[in-house]
């Protein structure tokens, strides 16, 4: 089973869309490999290349200090486990151990924290900030087939 950490300067980051890398860790405890988060200064696309990230690397598990409820979804719609910790060591012992003493589930979204930034967003006519004027982000199409933009709710 391999576990994603995001991580700050040795230490578990504060926020896990924030994180400067991520840590890839297997059931032995070894570090499999790490990365550099996609999304740390990101806006939806970025975010959805940590997402592919993850799948990519089998993942199956995540730990975080802190997430917004918008991205928790998203890591439990593709069910992956999630769990809360308080601490911002990184024990990859106790990471990867199947007991995970000292963290918590996190089982619905709503257990992530609220963005006030999105909900600003949203009081000011939704979106991401990006122009959608043609349609089209900098980096790709905005609209989904299903006619709302990548930045709106699934």
């Amino acid at each position: 089973m391999i576990t994603a950490i995001p991580v700050m300067k040795e230490h578990i980051a504060g926020h896990f869309t924030k994180a400067e890398n991520f840590i890839f860790i297997n059931a032995e405890g070894r570090v499999v490999c790490h990365h550099i988060n996609p999304a740390r200064e990101g806006g939806c696309a970025e975010k959805k290349a940590l997402l592919n990230m993850l799948r990519r690397q089998n993942t199956r598990r995540v730990i975080v200090r802190h997430i917004g409820e918008r991205m928790l979804g998203k890591l439990l719609s593709q069910d992956l486990s999630v769990f809360k910790t308080r601490s911002g060591n990184i024990d990859v012992q106790a990471l990867c151990s199947t007991s995970l003493e000292g963290l918590t589930p996190l089982t619905d979204a709503q257990q992530g924290e609220r963005s006030p930034n999105y909900e600003a967003k949203q009081a000011a006519g939704g979106g991401c900030g990006c122009s959608h004027e043609d349609g089209e982000h900098d980096h790709g199409h905005c609209h989904r087939s299903d006619g709302k933009r990548c930045c709106e709710s699934h």
